[in-house]
């Protein structure tokens, strides 16, 4: 059986590679909305155990325990990106899967042969891509960071290091250009259905939920306008229990529990009940940019520095910490003013101090002796990064 198929993914703004190991990860973790799952026969699925993960030949994953319709099921789980995927790998014919019960899939792809196991029982289907509450390249990003974490010196790494400085710096930061068009390209559309004050509060909110909680945030900032947490409407107890359920709390440190960062979010529009504007006005404000000028030149001739320090106060009133401060500096708010054609922040974002970025992508960069003192860590050397693991 195939462990570890990899598929090229069309995402919105290019293609990216995604293994079959990342949905069957997606599966063991239940990050997806299991609030209102069916299956394909309009079976109402709850997952009491999404079971034991099989590494060798066999079903994806051992006794599950599922309930259909109310009822309990115990049985394997196959995963794949398509239903036909089982007929290409032969499983109708393989008694390994005869206890196959729910076949866990990607896409929605009735095949115009039933899936059948080799006695003859249809395994109930659900299809993933619906339930998912965040973009299938971060779980890709995800997995590549962890790949990193473990594997050191694999070959896409070892090719990459005999390539001249320059010529790796080149390579980062064409993989930046091509994640700057994506978030531009986000930014462009939320922008089409949403006003200027809108958008920054919505994609504050998301990135103050971190990539766990982003979507339960999202829903939020729908619900509730500035105006609602500046005035003190917004409870952050209330509205937490509104996502009850949806929250993905284990591993987070107490500072990034979604009530507090609702918490936060709130005194922040109580003191700045207009900060998109203030924002806005700000960067307005900025200078053009110079040319061709290293990391270090371009932050001391743009000042980012202080430019960072009154995006804080001015705007934030000092309540976000630098480093995610920084994130929702480089993955919001830089997008959106490109995108409303505030000024041109594309050399900003490449140069911009680097936010939260993984401390294995950190040495991976060191190491690759992309960062010094005239490059210093930057939010464009982490995108490049991040496009180099997951197109290798």
């Amino acid at each position: 059986m195939l462990k570890n198929e990899v598929q090229e993914i069309q995402g919105l703004y290019g293609p990216f590679s995604l293994s079959e190991r990342v949905l069957q990860k997606i599966w063991l973790r239940g990050d997806y909305d299991a609030s209102d799952l069916s299956t394909g026969s309009g079976k109402l699925l709850r997952v009491v155990d999404p079971g034991r993960w099989n590494l060798l030949e066999g079903p994806d994953f051992l006794e599950a325990q599922l309930e259909l319709d109310g009822e309990l099921v115990v049985g394997d789980v196959e995963v794949h990106f398509y239903e036909s995927d089982w007929h290409l790998h032969a499983h109708g014919s393989n008694p390994n899967f005869n206890d196959v019960r729910l076949h866990v899939v990607l896409y929605a792809d009735p095949s115009s042969i039933p899936v059948l196991t080799a006695q003859g029982r249809r395994p109930e289907v659900v299809h993933l891509l619906p339930c998912l509450e965040r973009d299938l390249e971060d779980f890709a990003v995800d997995d590549a960071l962890l790949e990193l974490e473990q594997v050191e010196d694999t070959e896409w790494m070892l090719k990459f290091m005999q390539q001249p400085l320059e010529r790796r710096r080149a390579i980062l930061a064409e993989g930046a250009e091509a994640r700057w068009a994506r978030k531009l390209g986000f930014a462009q559309k939320r922008l089409a259905g949403a006003s200027w004050t809108e958008a920054c509060h919505q994609y504050c909110m998301e990135v103050l939920g971190y990539a766990r909680n982003r979507a339960p945030m999202s829903r939020l900032a729908l619900i509730y306008s500035i105006d609602d947490f500046a005035s003190g409407r917004v409870e952050p107890e209330r509205a937490f229990e509104l996502e009850r359920g949806s929250w993905r709390l284990s591993g987070l440190r107490p500072a990034n529990q979604p009530k507090h960062r609702l918490a936060q979010y709130a005194a922040i529009c109580q003191a700045q009940p207009g900060w998109p504007e203030r924002l806005r006005d700000l960067l307005v404000t900025c200078g053009p940019v110079g040319d061709g000028l290293s990391g270090a030149a371009f932050r001391r001739k743009q000042g980012v520095a202080r430019l960072m320090e009154r995006i804080s106060t001015d705007v934030f009133s000092g309540r976000i910490s630098s480093r995610r401060l920084n994130t929702l500096i480089c993955d919001a708010l830089f997008p959106l003013a490109q995108a409303a054609a505030v000024a041109d922040w594309a050399p900003y974002w490449m140069h911009w101090p680097a936010g939260d970025a993984p401390d294995a992508l950190h040495r991976f960069l060191k190491q690759a002796q992309v960062i010094d003192r005239t490059e210093p860590f930057s939010n464009g050397q982490v995108q490049g990064g991040l496009h180099l693991l997951i197109h290798n």
